[in-house]
């Protein structure tokens, strides 16, 4: 028995066919596109990871980038992105994106905040080797959009290719959270610290002041260095003395100092992301009076004073102490 075929299925079956091209070439002219627009924004590198076939589908890069660039997530420039994705790396986005998160999620398992300036450090930290270049293989590029490239393209695309480079992102550092309760404790602790090391200022400023007790006419800058040895050694003494009433004193006697010995303590690192009380944020505006540079190098080899304190001089002036250097044998 044979069968009959409606003229009007044929017209509905090559309607359909028609519309299944139509698609078809739609979707290669949208995939043309998105290649050329990454191409065009990011540089051919971006063409040329995508066309080695390690960087996965264009529309996977597009999604990445669109989440690097989210104004409520983490809302990363042309300008910041730019490195990374020229530099031709199939995963450096990826990477960055990673790292985010990573970063994020830390943050938001303890209740906290996604600092900007957590996304800030992090692209800061970045390090791009950018491609080399060499003449694009044409056939790999056909093969990938699924058709000869539009003519207008060839210009562009038959100058250049790119080796990829490579993206490395730093993982973040992330700081614990502080129980604020704990600072007091931490406090006391590098205090007494502080404590022990102030018996060796005291020593110090002894000896100086002895050096300038047997000077029988002293000149008035010898005279003016022994007032200041003076006050200092009794106020070192007094801190000392008080030191389990009053921490305070001995904290604001070595300002700057006493912060960088109680950031440097086990767990002393996580008090600087936290809001701190004002006797230790005032202490870090607070400098050491010290009779002259020369006492102020001592205190840092005696390890009273950390390196890099900065200390203020009979005139006023500030200076930052350094470690003299070791004579050598």
């Amino acid at each position: 028995m044979a069968f009959k075929i409606r003229s009007a299925g044929i017209l509905k079956e090559l309607d359909r066919q028609d519309e299944v091209k139509r698609l078809s070439q739609q979707r290669m002219d949208e995939r043309e596109k998105l290649y050329m627009s990454l191409a065009g924004k990011y540089g051919p590198g971006t063409l040329a990871q995508q066309a080695s076939g390690k960087g996965g589908a264009t529309d996977s890069l597009a999604i990445t980038i669109q989440a690097l660039q989210d104004p409520k997530g983490f809302n990363l420039s042309d300008d910041l992105l730019a490195p990374v994705i020229a530099s031709g790396d199939a995963l450096g986005a990826r990477k960055l994106l990673e790292t985010l998160n990573g970063a994020k999620s830390k943050f938001e398992k303890d209740n906290r905040a996604f600092p900007e300036s957590v996304v800030e450090e992090i692209v800061a930290g970045i390090i791009t080797r950018q491609p080399t270049t060499k003449p694009l293989d044409m056939d790999k590029i056909t093969k990938l959009i699924g058709r000869e490239v539009d003519e207008i393209y060839l210009p562009f695309l038959q100058t250049m290719s790119t080796t990829p480079g490579e993206v490395y992102v730093p993982e973040y550092a992330y700081a614990e959270p502080v129980d604020i309760n704990e600072i007091p404790k931490v406090m006391a602790t590098a205090a007494k610290s502080q404590a022990a090391l102030a018996q060796s200022e005291i020593s110090i400023l002894n000896k100086r002041l002895k050096v300038l007790q047997d000077i029988e006419n002293r000149t008035d800058t010898q005279q003016n260095e022994f007032s200041l040895i003076s006050e200092r050694l009794g106020a070192v003494q007094s801190a000392v003395k008080n030191l389990e009433e009053n921490p305070a004193e001995i904290i604001n006697l070595y300002g700057n100092s006493y912060l960088t010995k109680l950031f440097a303590s086990p767990g002393g690192e996580k008090y600087k992301t936290v809001p701190l009380p004002p006797l230790l944020t005032n202490a870090a505006n607070q400098y050491p009076l010290v009779a002259s540079e020369q006492i102020g190098k001592d205190l840092v080899s005696a390890g009273v004073l950390t390196e890099g304190t900065i200390v203020r001089l009979p005139t006023g002036e500030l200076i930052e102490l350094v470690r003299p250097p070791q004579a050598n044998p």
